[in-house]
């Protein structure tokens, strides 16, 4: 699959109330969006250049008044693909790409890459209002048998924890109960695997992991089953269960245009997560070892092997900080070096976890609402990476706070580079520091001995 996005919108894309080729595995969906209670989250500027900042307060304050009061769970759902190619980690039905959930944002955007232009944005403006403003649409239930169909699946890669976690894992969460015995597919583009996709697939899903393949080369199917996200579909028809979400949540812009611009798309995916991630969770409560909890720490600095696989970006100025910390019961916890069931149970267990911006933060999904999490950022991270971590807070409901402190290695901070020229480390100055303890303290008086509450049940 060369990846040609050189078309009309109409053509490139596959719109559901338009083009056949999509089903619901019995029975359909009876909502697509629903209000639930928003992580609380929070900014803080803590650059020690005064003109940083600014800078990043000015953009806090922005950010700060389009938080959601609600998120929105996107239902995800079984479906069954027809004339359908997955190859890498994109899928096409009848030579139209898919738009599902995360790898439909990536196609977007190639797309405008591919079809730069002010005329762009308007062409696509008017395929996209074919669907949303066009007749009443549901898709269709699928009435043949099933059983007898393969199950495939996209993945980014497999190096990437966070793409790994937060886009693909929980989609196996729909198949639970499943015993046809047919092949799982987990398409993903070529490239070095990590082998803590495997372990993760082995430890969450057991009876699903013998039938689980790995496939990097197109492969066609004449009918497929998979899982479809609904985040694009809720701009490419008129269905009624779309406006009926939209009216339970108020802060979300329900018109048709939603779904045109960067910004209108990143809106709704900051403020939801999907049906996936939250079974993921479900899954992995459930799974985890309840006598693992007593034996993990409270509170965690979420330490960084950058000796190992961990891209090597690099964290200067910590020393006081991990000094403090550690005087207040913190403990060093690299994750990496875990199994995915100690993963899921270390963060269970925390009250407070402290860690730079990295893939890590992902097991967000995986904390208690109580606890409180502390990302370290810079500037690189909140232009371009702050909200990638709001879906793993929204369903977990923790707290989520970000300090933004200053870039490594550049000396004039209001010359920082853009993270596509170069992703730079974190360098923790006095400000940063003061902001971070200053968190924690107060996390620690409100819970009077330090202990914010016990691990949830798991039912």
């Amino acid at each position: 699959m060369d990846l040609d996005l050189r078309h009309m919108p109409m053509d490139a894309f596959h719109m559901p109330s338009i083009h056949a080729g999509m089903y619901y595995l019995p029975p359909r969906p009876g909502w697509i969006m629903r209000p639930v209670p928003a992580a609380r989250i929070e900014m803080f500027a803590a650059s020690d250049d005064g003109a940083m900042f600014d800078l990043q307060q000015a953009l806090i304050d922005e950010k700060q008044e389009r938080l959601p009061k609600l998120a929105v769970e996107i239902k995800s759902a079984p479906v069954v693909l027809t004339d359908a190619e997955f190859d890498q980690s994109f899928a096409t039905i009848n030579g139209r790409y898919w738009l599902n959930g995360a790898a439909g944002d990536r196609l977007r955007h190639r797309y405008d890459l591919q079809n730069y232009g002010p005329w762009n944005r308007d062409r696509q403006a008017v395929a996209f209002r074919q669907g949303r403003l066009g007749p009443p649409y549901q898709p269709p239930v699928w009435r043949q048998p099933s059983d007898d169909l393969e199950i495939a699946i996209e993945l980014r890669n497999g190096y990437n924890y966070y793409h790994f976690s937060v886009e693909t894992l929980g989609v196996l969460a729909h198949f639970i109960g499943d015993e046809t015995g047919q092949p799982i597919n987990i398409h993903l583009r070529r490239g070095k695997q990590r082998g803590f996709v495997a372990d993760f697939i082995e430890a969450l899903f057991p009876e699903l992991f013998p039938r689980v393949r790995f496939l990097t080369g197109p492969r066609q199917y004449a009918a497929v089953r998979s899982v479809f996200n609904h985040r694009h579909y809720v701009y490419q028809a008129n269905d009624k269960r779309i406006d009926e979400g939209f009216g339970k949540a108020p802060d979300l812009n329900p018109d048709a245009s939603f779904g045109e611009t960067i910004e209108g798309r990143r809106e709704l995916f900051c403020a939801s997560f999907d049906t996936s991630l939250r079974l993921l969770r479900e899954r992995a409560l459930q799974q985890m070892p309840r006598n693992l909890l007593s034996t993990l720490p409270r509170m965690v600095w979420m330490d960084r092997d950058e000796k190992g696989d961990a891209r090597k970006r690099g964290l200067s100025g910590e020393r006081p900080l991990l000094e403090a910390l550690r005087e207040r019961g913190f403990q060093s916890v690299c994750f990496e070096h875990l199994s995915p069931l100690e993963q899921i149970a270390s963060m269970q267990a925390a009250d407070i976890v402290v860690a730079p911006h990295g893939a890590g933060l992902a097991n967000m999904i995986y904390a208690r609402p109580d606890t409180l999490v502390i990302e370290i950022g810079t500037r690189q991270t909140q232009l371009a990476r702050w909200g990638d971590f709001l879906s793993q807070a929204h369903v977990s409901g923790c707290r989520y706070a970000t300090v933004f402190a200053d870039v490594l290695g550049i000396d004039d901070q209001e010359s920082v580079p853009t993270i596509a020229e170069s992703h730079l480390g974190i360098r923790i100055g006095q400000r940063a520091t003061d902001r971070i303890l200053e968190l924690v303290d107060l996390r620690l008086k409100q819970n009077g001995s330090g202990s914010a509450g016990g691990p949830e049940s798991t039912g």
